[in-house]
């Protein structure tokens, strides 16, 4: 049980099993009373090591018995402080990971300040899925492939939106000036990245299905927009088809690789590849 006042560790149900059965695997090596070969296994190696030093005399024997006593004060003292992080912990079945840029300018003429912010993310039962905990910080840690692979997806967006808000006539995207000039800025921000609990009301079904979210905020002529998940997906429809199109004029060879490249490419190359691009028919 909790201590009052000792700070909760909330972790998904699989993290809470794992402790779980690590507690197992240290009842299996130290517990007592010693089961043979399913419980207390380093006491009942440490007890036959101990009597055949008593028996030979042998130095080999008394170097076992200490190493073996070595190894299960550790492992008792390892035991302890799990047990103590694990009392504070908490299950919370659904979890939010979350990717996100966000650009932010003031300027001393209008209008004034800026703000952009485009993320991606999921909710989720099983947040390993897309990152690891660590123990020492008592927090998930996005694995590097999945950090990729939703930067790539972001830097998709921005294109996107980009390519789209040049020609469309309706105002549905009417960022472009502002787009051109975070490119011109020629520093991508440091992602945000947030892995967190959140409540079963909080959830958008289905779990583990691709989100997104794009919002431009100014003060100034053009007001807030924001874009859903639905309105982005259609972007990326849209540049999907732009690609296709273009690899059958013959102006893009390998529309897969093209895409990629987007995905991975630096921001050099990306403000070179926004400046030479085809406007949308």
């Amino acid at each position: 049980m909790a201590v009052v006042g000792e700070t909760r560790i909330t972790v998904s149900r699989y993290e809470y099993m794992r402790e779980v059965r690590q507690f197992r695997e240290f009842k299996r090596l130290v517990g007592r009373p010693v089961i043979r070969g399913r419980q207390g296994i380093l006491w009942t190696e440490w007890g036959r090591a101990m009597r055949l030093w008593q028996l030979t005399r042998e130095i080999r024997w008394l170097e076992e018995v200490r190493r073996l006593r070595r190894r299960i004060a550790e492992i008792i003292r390892r035991e302890r402080e799990a047990r103590a992080i694990f009392r504070r912990k908490i299950i919370r079945p659904f979890w939010r990971i979350d990717v996100a840029y966000q650009f932010e300018e003031e300027r001393d003429v209008p209008p004034y300040r800026f703000y952009l912010e485009v993320r991606k993310y999921v909710y989720t039962k099983t947040p390993e899925k897309y990152a690891t905990w660590n123990e020492r910080k008592l927090e998930y840690e996005i694995k590097p492939d999945v950090l990729e692979e939703f930067e790539g997806e972001l830097r998709l967006i921005l294109f996107a939106s980009s390519l789209l808000s040049r020609v469309r006539k309706d105002g549905s995207i009417a960022h472009l000036p502002w787009i051109e000039a975070i490119l011109n800025l020629r520093k991508f921000p440091f992602p945000n990245v947030e892995i967190a609990p959140v409540d079963e009301s909080e959830v958008e079904t289905p779990l583990d299905d691709q989100k997104y979210y794009f919002r431009v905020d100014e003060t100034g002529e053009i007001p807030k927009r924001e874009y859903d998940t639905k309105q982005i997906k259609g972007w990326l429809e849209e540049l999907y088809r732009w690609v296709e199109r273009r690899h059958k004029e013959g102006a893009i060879r390998y529309p897969k690789a093209f895409i990629n490249a987007i995905k991975r490419t630096s921001l050099d190359d990306f403000i070179r590849r926004f400046s030479a691009r085809e406007e949308v028919e």
